[in-house]
């Protein structure tokens, strides 16, 4: 028998003798040594979820054999570097790592702001969609090689930063959660921007990508994050719009299109930061058609 365990990006890979692949979450993954040259590594939010091993059966990446189980235990410490545990990093030089993710898994390629939203002076959010995000967010590229991860985004895990598993949740569904007949503007929406493994000092700027096809002539559109506090227990605290700067369209812009890639920025300093609700959004002061093509999102350290 030999097992694989290795990094790769955020996420610590688990191959038993390359047939049943794992990947977790380096911040939810954790190991220790037990009598003699024994190992042992688990999910720590699925304490069913375990990996035993002796010292000569583990192997790094490309199968080469770690050595005893003083060399396993440097190995998972320094080169894994497990969040908590033996021998385990609580701090390194990697954990100030800035990173990035996109998507362009919006629900609907178009959206009309209607004369009922413009008497209304709503800001529309815009939805993601797993099957969107499967569908588009997929490398162009072959080196490096992606790592075929799904649910995290175009990169598939590359470029996050340091112990941050993903940007987004594509399944997080608002009315599973709160009453379909609020007043957060969030109602009937799906998707949402996740902060909760982002730290406090973290800095959150999102590149939110559009196309604007006036219909009205003299129409101003407000860029912004639609954005919600949260404590602790899931309640909303307080919801307001992050602006960006307003774009007007004059004259002669009926029925053309235009791309907009607006960025907005928020601090992060906060428990109710980092499990905040969040969606791109627009408001207008005319009927307007938006078409959303992407999001990079990205956490400054």
């Amino acid at each position: 028998m030999s097992i694989k365990i290795y990094r790769k990006n955020n996420f610590v890979v688990v191959d038993e003798d390359n047939s049943s692949i794992k990947y977790l979450a380096s911040q939810k993954a954790d190991f220790d040594d037990v009598d003699g040259s024994g190992f042992v590594v688990w999910n720590v939010d699925n304490s069913k979820e375990v990996y035993s091993f002796i010292a000569s059966e583990l192997q790094d990446e490309d199968g080469t054999a770690v050595g005893d189980k003083a060399a396993v235990l440097e190995y998972l410490s320094s080169n894994i570097n497990f969040k908590t545990g033996v021998g385990s990093s609580t701090s390194s030089e990697d954990d100030g790592k800035s990173g990035y993710s996109r998507t362009s898994a919006f629900t609907n390629g178009s959206e009309t702001y209607t004369q009922s939203d413009v008497d209304a002076g709503i800001f529309k959010v815009f939805s993601l969609d797993e099957a969107n995000h499967l569908s588009n967010d997929n490398p162009y590229w072959i080196t490096p090689t992606p790592s075929g991860t799904t649910g995290i985004g175009l990169f598939q895990g590359a470029n996050l930063p340091s112990n941050v598993t993903s940007l987004m949740d594509y399944n997080f569904v608002f009315n599973d959660n709160y009453p379909s007949d609020g007043t957060t503007g969030f109602e009937g929406s799906t998707g949402r921007i996740k902060l909760n493994d982002c730290r406090y000092g973290d800095l959150l700027k999102v590149r939110f990508d559009f196309n604007v096809i006036p219909q009205i002539s003299n129409t101003t559109v407000e860029p912004a994050l639609w954005y919600s506090n949260r404590n602790n227990n899931d309640d909303i605290t307080f919801t307001f719009p992050l602006t960006a700067q307003p774009i007007f369209y004059g004259s002669g812009t009926v029925g053309k299109t235009y791309l907009n890639r607006v960025e907005i920025s928020a601090w992060i300093t906060s428990n109710e930061d980092i499990n905040a609700l969040s969606l791109p959004a627009v408001k207008s002061d005319n009927p307007v058609i938006i078409e959303p093509l992407g999001m990079l999102i990205t956490i400054i350290r």
